[in-house]
Protein backbone atom coordinates (compact mmCIF):
# COMPACT_ATOMS: atom_id res chain seq x y z
CA UNK A 1 0.00 0.00 0.00
CA UNK A 2 2.72 2.48 0.74
CA UNK A 3 4.79 1.48 -2.63
CA UNK A 4 1.35 2.71 -4.34
CA UNK A 5 0.77 5.86 -2.64
CA UNK A 6 4.80 6.54 -3.39
CA UNK A 7 4.58 5.53 -6.93
CA UNK A 8 1.05 7.97 -7.00
CA UNK A 9 3.10 10.85 -5.42
CA UNK A 10 6.31 10.39 -7.53
CA UNK A 11 3.55 10.54 -11.19
CA UNK A 12 1.97 13.45 -9.47
CA UNK A 13 4.99 15.51 -8.92
CA UNK A 14 6.46 14.33 -12.50
CA UNK A 15 3.15 15.25 -14.13
CA UNK A 16 3.36 18.83 -12.65
CA UNK A 17 6.99 19.12 -13.61
CA UNK A 18 5.99 18.20 -17.46
CA UNK A 19 2.98 20.68 -17.10
CA UNK A 20 5.37 23.88 -15.96
CA UNK A 21 8.16 22.88 -18.66
CA UNK A 22 5.34 23.14 -21.34
CA UNK A 23 4.23 26.39 -20.47
CA UNK A 24 7.08 27.75 -21.74
CA UNK A 25 10.32 29.68 -20.25
CA UNK A 26 13.32 27.35 -19.00
CA UNK A 27 12.90 26.68 -15.48
CA UNK A 28 15.30 28.83 -13.25
CA UNK A 29 18.49 27.31 -12.48
CA UNK A 30 21.27 28.57 -9.75
CA UNK A 31 22.20 32.37 -10.26
CA UNK A 32 24.80 32.25 -12.77
CA UNK A 33 28.31 32.61 -10.67
CA UNK A 34 31.94 33.34 -12.25
CA UNK A 35 32.81 36.61 -14.99
CA UNK A 36 29.72 37.81 -16.68
CA UNK A 37 28.62 35.43 -19.59
CA UNK A 38 25.88 34.25 -21.76
CA UNK A 39 23.59 32.97 -18.87
CA UNK A 40 23.86 36.50 -17.20
CA UNK A 41 21.69 37.71 -20.53
CA UNK A 42 18.32 36.98 -19.01
CA UNK A 43 15.21 37.27 -16.51
CA UNK A 44 13.44 35.33 -14.23
CA UNK A 45 9.53 35.65 -13.96
CA UNK A 46 7.66 33.49 -11.98
CA UNK A 47 10.34 30.40 -11.90
CA UNK A 48 11.29 30.88 -15.15
CA UNK A 49 14.08 32.27 -16.88
CA UNK A 50 13.65 34.39 -20.33
CA UNK A 51 16.99 34.91 -22.46
CA UNK A 52 17.61 37.71 -25.08
CA UNK A 53 17.25 36.07 -28.55
CA UNK A 54 14.75 33.85 -27.94
CA UNK A 55 11.21 34.29 -29.43
CA UNK A 56 9.28 36.50 -26.84
CA UNK A 57 6.46 34.88 -26.71
CA UNK A 58 6.26 33.15 -23.46
CA UNK A 59 8.10 36.47 -21.93
CA UNK A 60 5.32 38.24 -22.77
CA UNK A 61 2.58 35.78 -21.88
CA UNK A 62 4.25 35.44 -18.61
CA UNK A 63 4.38 39.19 -18.04
CA UNK A 64 0.30 39.38 -18.95
CA UNK A 65 -1.74 42.40 -20.12
CA UNK A 66 -1.24 45.85 -19.01
CA UNK A 67 0.90 46.73 -20.88
CA UNK A 68 1.19 49.80 -23.22
CA UNK A 69 2.50 48.94 -26.87
CA UNK A 70 4.30 50.40 -29.69
CA UNK A 71 6.31 49.09 -32.95
CA UNK A 72 8.54 50.62 -35.92
CA UNK A 73 9.13 49.39 -39.16
CA UNK A 74 12.28 47.56 -38.19
CA UNK A 75 15.97 49.11 -40.12
CA UNK A 76 17.72 46.49 -39.60
CA UNK A 77 15.13 43.48 -40.26
CA UNK A 78 12.32 43.04 -42.10
CA UNK A 79 8.69 43.57 -40.35
CA UNK A 80 8.23 45.56 -37.32
CA UNK A 81 10.58 46.02 -33.91
CA UNK A 82 7.88 46.05 -30.53
CA UNK A 83 8.05 47.84 -27.52
CA UNK A 84 5.91 46.44 -24.51
CA UNK A 85 6.16 48.04 -21.56
CA UNK A 86 5.14 46.96 -18.24
CA UNK A 87 5.20 48.42 -15.04
CA UNK A 88 8.68 48.01 -13.49
CA UNK A 89 9.78 45.95 -16.98
CA UNK A 90 9.86 46.99 -20.63
CA UNK A 91 10.55 44.44 -23.78
CA UNK A 92 11.82 45.32 -26.91
CA UNK A 93 11.81 42.35 -29.48
CA UNK A 94 12.64 42.61 -33.14
CA UNK A 95 11.80 40.07 -35.79
CA UNK A 96 13.47 37.08 -36.85
CA UNK A 97 12.65 34.25 -38.93
CA UNK A 98 8.62 35.23 -38.39
CA UNK A 99 9.56 35.59 -34.39
CA UNK A 100 9.50 38.42 -32.49
CA UNK A 101 12.80 37.77 -30.51
CA UNK A 102 13.99 39.26 -27.08
CA UNK A 103 16.32 42.29 -28.06
CA UNK A 104 16.47 43.93 -24.75
CA UNK A 105 14.48 43.98 -21.32
CA UNK A 106 14.93 47.22 -19.14
CA UNK A 107 14.07 46.80 -15.60
CA UNK A 108 12.53 50.25 -14.11
CA UNK A 109 11.96 49.52 -10.33
CA UNK A 110 12.83 46.59 -7.76
CA UNK A 111 10.01 44.43 -9.07
CA UNK A 112 12.18 42.67 -11.30
CA UNK A 113 16.28 41.60 -10.78
CA UNK A 114 19.05 40.59 -12.82
CA UNK A 115 19.59 36.74 -12.57
CA UNK A 116 22.18 37.64 -10.18
CA UNK A 117 19.78 39.46 -8.09
CA UNK A 118 20.49 42.94 -8.84
CA UNK A 119 17.84 45.25 -9.16
CA UNK A 120 16.86 48.85 -9.26
CA UNK A 121 18.14 50.87 -6.22
CA UNK A 122 20.75 48.45 -5.30
CA UNK A 123 24.10 50.16 -4.42
CA UNK A 124 26.17 50.80 -6.74
CA UNK A 125 29.10 49.41 -4.90
CA UNK A 126 27.04 45.97 -4.95
CA UNK A 127 27.58 45.39 -8.58
CA UNK A 128 31.42 43.96 -8.09
CA UNK A 129 30.39 41.85 -5.63
CA UNK A 130 27.57 40.21 -8.09
CA UNK A 131 29.70 40.73 -11.40
CA UNK A 132 33.23 41.32 -10.93
CA UNK A 133 35.43 44.26 -11.44
CA UNK A 134 35.55 43.36 -15.14
CA UNK A 135 33.54 46.00 -16.48
CA UNK A 136 33.67 49.57 -18.43
CA UNK A 137 32.05 52.86 -17.49
CA UNK A 138 30.82 54.12 -20.38
CA UNK A 139 28.29 56.29 -18.67
CA UNK A 140 27.06 53.44 -17.43
CA UNK A 141 28.04 50.48 -15.35
CA UNK A 142 28.69 47.67 -18.75
CA UNK A 143 29.88 43.85 -18.23
CA UNK A 144 29.68 42.47 -21.65
CA UNK A 145 30.59 39.38 -23.46
CA UNK A 146 33.48 41.02 -24.64
CA UNK A 147 34.20 43.36 -21.80
CA UNK A 148 36.05 45.54 -24.64
CA UNK A 149 33.84 49.16 -24.82
CA UNK A 150 35.01 49.51 -28.73
CA UNK A 151 33.09 46.34 -29.58
CA UNK A 152 29.21 47.81 -29.81
CA UNK A 153 27.53 44.62 -31.03
CA UNK A 154 28.21 42.73 -27.54
CA UNK A 155 25.66 41.49 -25.86
CA UNK A 156 25.92 43.46 -22.13
CA UNK A 157 24.09 44.35 -19.27
CA UNK A 158 24.30 48.39 -18.46
CA UNK A 159 23.60 49.65 -15.03
CA UNK A 160 22.31 53.17 -15.50
CA UNK A 161 23.55 55.12 -12.14
CA UNK A 162 21.21 57.36 -10.01
CA UNK A 163 23.44 59.29 -8.21
CA UNK A 164 25.06 56.45 -5.89
CA UNK A 165 21.97 53.94 -6.97
CA UNK A 166 20.90 51.33 -9.73
CA UNK A 167 18.57 53.64 -12.06
CA UNK A 168 17.54 51.42 -14.55
CA UNK A 169 18.90 48.23 -15.86
CA UNK A 170 19.38 46.91 -19.30
CA UNK A 171 19.77 43.66 -20.71
CA UNK A 172 21.16 44.42 -24.51
CA UNK A 173 21.44 42.09 -27.60
CA UNK A 174 22.81 44.68 -30.36
CA UNK A 175 21.18 44.20 -33.46
CA UNK A 176 23.62 45.91 -35.92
Amino acid sequence: MKLKKNLSLSLAVLLMLCIVAACGGKPASAAPTGAFSEKDLGVEIAGKTYYLREDSAALLSALGDGYEYSEMVSCVYDGKDKTFTYPGITVNTVPVDGKDVIEMITLTDATYTTLRGAKVGDALSSLTELYGADYFDDGYITYSITNDPADIQAERIQFEPAGDAVGTIYIYSPSY
